[in-house]
């Protein structure tokens, strides 16, 4: 379930955050007006894909987009604007989060947004498209795939994989499978899925290593990499259809994986 809300800025010039932490941290506090036990499962505990999947890993269930803005300019951690509204969407496989964010909305006059204060012009909720066994979806917010291990010394380290190695996809595959089965408390009969990144579209925007395809997103004080490019997914429609309401990749609760047609 989707739902794109339109806020407006209760005074001029407005802003919003760079930073994704701010947004997530303000869905949380959305869900909890109107269902504080949902949230804080969501937040300390989240559904686990257990052992099966080598991860542990315990997925939200929601995504969100990178806000649409009108024209902006940037001040510091903030893109300001001096007109119009902000757009943004936010998705679920849960219906009961996007329940709980419409009714906590619903339930309070006006929401605090990094250093603005904005009311809720609208809230729609946007149809899914048809799911079929070929899609190509653009990005809405990066997706972020990665690799970490300890080094000798004890250390985590974390490796954010680059859009042109071929481990992007069986780790944003593997992802969808795990989240599956977090989700269902099974496994997918049909895991078959090939996930490949429009390789013309990058060409065509200056390569991989392009500012316009390789992003580095900061969430609170982590900073991670993703990708912002089209892609192409071929295979079962059931995870496809996972994809497009939870996020493709990691991270999605944080803001990377959102996709549309």
């Amino acid at each position: 379930m989707r739902i794109r809300i339109s806020l407006k800025p209760q005074n001029y010039p407005a802003s919003v955050p760079v930073n994704h932490h701010p947004f997530a941290a303000f869905i949380y506090k959305i869900i909890e007006v109107a269902s504080p036990q949902l949230a804080n499962f969501l937040h300390d505990e989240g559904l686990h894909a257990g052992s099966l999947y080598e991860t542990d890993k315990r997925f939200k269930f929601f995504v969100f987009a990178i806000p649409e803005l009108p024209k902006y300019y940037f001040d510091g951690e903030y893109k300001c604007f001096d007109q119009g509204l902000v757009h943004w969407q936010i998705s679920s496989p849960i219906s009961d989060i996007i329940d709980s964010i419409v009714a906590g909305l619903e339930m309070i006059s006006s929401v605090q947004i990094g250093r603005t204060l904005f009311s809720v012009a609208s809230i729609e909720i946007i149809p899914p498209p048809v799911f079929s066994e070929q899609m190509r979806f653009i990005a809405l917010s990066p997706l972020t795939v990665s690799r970490s291990w300890q080094d000798i010394d004890g250390k985590r380290v974390k490796y954010y994989l680059r859009a042109n190695e071929d481990e992007f996809g069986e780790l944003v595959v593997s992802n969808l499978l795990a989240k599956y089965y977090a989700l269902n408390g099974k496994e997918v009969e049909d895991p078959q899925l090939h996930f490949e990144f429009d390789r013309d579209y990058i060409g065509s925007v200056g390569g991989f290593d392009s500012r316009k395809i390789t992003k580095l997103i900061r969430y609170g004080s982590t900073e991670i990499k993703g990708v912002l490019a089209p892609f192409t997914v071929r295979g079962n429609p059931e995870l496809i259809w996972l994809g497009w309401e939870s996020g493709f990749g990691s991270s999605n609760s944080q803001g990377f994986g959102m996709v549309g047609i």
